[in-house]
């Protein structure tokens, strides 16, 4: 769960388990082939779970994405088959002590835990970082996004929020890269120390399962910008051997890129 990159020390951490469709999960490839990989219950979900990652740098104590939160029914629970876990038990630090709050997009198991069941700051003395696109699409949603963007994940938080546009250091040592593909404002998150990398994937690569070029997901807004994005981050990946943080597997991935014939994967490593 814990390991240190340069100065930066780096807590991969899980909220919740969950579970989404498989055939949305994975977009256009068969069943046949995902299947090989990771298998569906009964109503074809695929576990999942929601993994953050806590940065302690120089000056802030940084949390990219914030998990599902606690804004659910019984309803709701039951179809995600959610499972929350304890999160803050076994880690250093508390809510309090987050300075940063990095948002890759405001889908609700992204960002849900950005307030309390009484519509407070989970973290009362964060700032919290989002696109603009992002939020544009939060606050203006459309039929087929609605139900991935809740008003209780931000209109309690707004005067907290630091709204960007693009890629931009954030912190000394903390770059978002603005994506897209999945949403407008889709962000990755890079934390940079004595010369090493590493790399939150956000939903761009949502499971170490996602990483072959056109696995991508029914969930992707904007399909082949995700498609075109994953070209161009991948190359930059390789060539500067960045560690990869992912965000949904159910026993949390970390890892390195690699491409062999012509193939991208992500080989597991716990340790950078």
């Amino acid at each position: 769960m814990k390991f240190r990159v340069g100065d930066f020390e780096f807590w991969h951490f899980q909220t919740h388990w969950f579970a989404l469709d498989g055939g949305a999960m994975f977009g256009v490839v068969p069943k046949v082939l995902w299947s090989r990989k990771i298998q569906a219950d009964d109503k074809n979900r695929i576990p999942m779970a929601t993994n953050l990652l806590l940065v302690k740098t120089h000056k802030d104590l940084v949390l990219v994405d914030t998990g599902l939160g606690e804004h659910w029914d019984e309803k709701g629970k039951q179809i995600f088959a959610i499972e929350p876990k304890d999160p803050w038990k076994d880690l250093p630090f508390g809510p309090e002590d987050v300075t940063l709050v990095v948002l890759t997009h405001l889908h609700f198991d992204h960002a849900g835990g950005n307030t309390t069941v009484d519509l407070r700051p989970a973290f009362p003395n964060a700032r919290y970082v989002v696109q603009k696109g992002d939020l544009e699409e939060h606050q203006h949603p459309n039929e087929r996004n609605r139900a991935s963007y809740r008003p209780e994940d931000i209109n309690p938080i707004r005067d907290r929020l630091v709204v960007i546009e693009g890629d931009q250091e954030i912190a000394p040592g903390v770059r978002v890269i603005r994506t897209g593909g999945h949403t407008k404002g889709h962000q990755v998150v890079l934390f940079e120390s004595q010369g090493r990398g590493v790399l939150y994937m956000g939903d761009i690569c949502p499971t170490i399962h996602h990483a072959p070029l056109p696995w991508i997901m029914a969930y992707d807004l904007y399909p082949l910008e995700t498609l075109e994005v994953r070209k161009r981050l991948y190359a930059e990946i390789l060539k500067n051997r960045w560690y990869l943080v992912l965000e949904h597997d159910r026993h949390p991935q970390r890892g390195y890129m690699a491409l062999e014939n012509g193939k991208y994967r992500i080989d597991p490593q716990p340790e950078p």
